[in-house]
């Protein structure tokens, strides 16, 4: 693995970090975030939110910012708790630990651990710490902003037959299922991203294996653990898929954690970059 600090144009003092094939960078004044991830030398697959936008910010600080990010679910007017404050990072061994410090409002201090596993594939550990003198229930929440102009690919599982009901599908408000991007096909979801102002919104109860994004050539993978048994949020759905002008969000969800003061919960992910035949 190698580290370097240095400055970079869209996300000022970062952690730059490669393992000879994929190349991630590390806000380090703000966060927890990874503000980008590529081949070495490529073009980042992540949004990034031009300085001075108005759009996808809120009164009180709160900026998209663009790459990944872990939030809270369900969402809520807390959720967009400003993460404007610097982070730290440790490196141990072949892996990276970043921490945030205590979120106010929310109560919890969030930790990311990521790990180079193979040439082209990083695993994430998302972590809180319950810092509330209460029991909390909450879903960890990662949430990928993907450039734009690509094609989501969410597969969906199948079965021989059968009188139940076989698949979880919410959607929001401002949803559409006419929606020009979206295709819902017996074995997939397929969801382009158009530059158009029209936001929609849909959660899946558990895609059957890893969601790709492709964008300029590329393949985004993203794949994660999925508790059969568990309750999850928003209509018992692990993976939400939000798009807009500017972008298109990949989220995974954990399920619904009751953390007690000062224990933890966790999720994992693990993404994986393919060149697109």
């Amino acid at each position: 693995m190698n580290l370097e600090e240095r400055e970079y144009s869209a996300f000022g003092r970062s952690l730059v970090a490669d393992n000879g094939s994929v190349q991630l960078v590390i806000p380090l004044e703000y966060g927890i975030r990874i503000g980008h991830f590529s081949f070495v030398g490529g073009e980042n697959v992540f949004y990034e939110q031009p300085s001075d936008m108005k759009e996808l910010t809120t009164e009180d600080g709160w900026r998209l910012r663009g790459g990944h990010r872990l939030w809270l679910a369900p969402e809520n007017e807390d959720t967009y708790c400003p993460d404007n404050a610097p982070v730290t990072y440790e490196v141990c061994g072949e892996e990276i630990l970043l921490t945030q410090a205590l979120d106010e409002r929310l109560g919890v201090v969030k930790s990311l651990r990521i790990s180079f596993v193979e040439d082209a594939s990083v695993r994430l550990t998302h972590r809180i710490v319950n810092c509330n003198p209460h029991a909390i229930t909450r879903s960890l929440w990662a949430i990928s902003v993907m450039a734009p102009g690509g094609t989501e690919d969410i597969p969906l599982g199948q079965r021989e037959g059968g009188m139940s009901h076989w698949h979880r599908i919410s959607w929001w408000d401002h949803t559409s299922l006419g929606d020009e991007r979206a295709t819902y096909e017996k074995e997939r979801i397929v969801i382009r991203h158009l530059p158009i102002d029209k936001r929609y919104k849909i959660g899946v109860g558990h895609p059957a294996g890893p969601v790709r994004y492709v964008n300029r050539g590329v393949i985004f993978e993203k794949s994660y653990d999925f508790k059969k048994e568990a309750v999850y949020p928003d209509g018992d759905v692990s993976f939400e898929s939000f798009f807009c002008r500017h972008m298109a969000e990949i989220e995974s969800l954990s399920p619904l954690y009751t953390v007690a003061p000062g224990e933890s919960a966790e999720h994992q992910e693990t993404w994986k970059l393919f060149r697109a035949e």
